[in-house]
């Protein structure tokens, strides 16, 4: 792989951490105030999102991605859409 494929997937990478502190932090939350259902939807969305936008240029790289990763993004497109 080259040097700038890995440069762009570490950023796609950071972008997919990001967006899930922003959703763990909702459940942190959540035990203390009440958060919107809305608003954790959305967020689940830009995970979702931020990870498909990785997989896609892990795949496109040649880069295998584990089942795990697949069963995540799955996961959170779910709670996105609300079931």
């Amino acid at each position: 792989m080259r040097q700038r494929e890995e440069a762009h997937l570490a950023g796609l990478l950071s972008h997919v951490n990001r967006a899930r502190t922003d959703v763990r932090a909702d459940r942190n939350v959540a035990r203390t105030t009440p958060v919107s259902r809305d608003e954790h939807r959305v967020r689940c969305a830009a995970l979702a999102t931020a990870m498909q936008a990785y997989a896609d240029a892990a795949t496109d790289a040649g880069v295998p991605l584990p089942y795990r990763y697949r069963d995540e993004m799955r996961l959170y497109r779910s709670l996105a859409s609300g079931y």
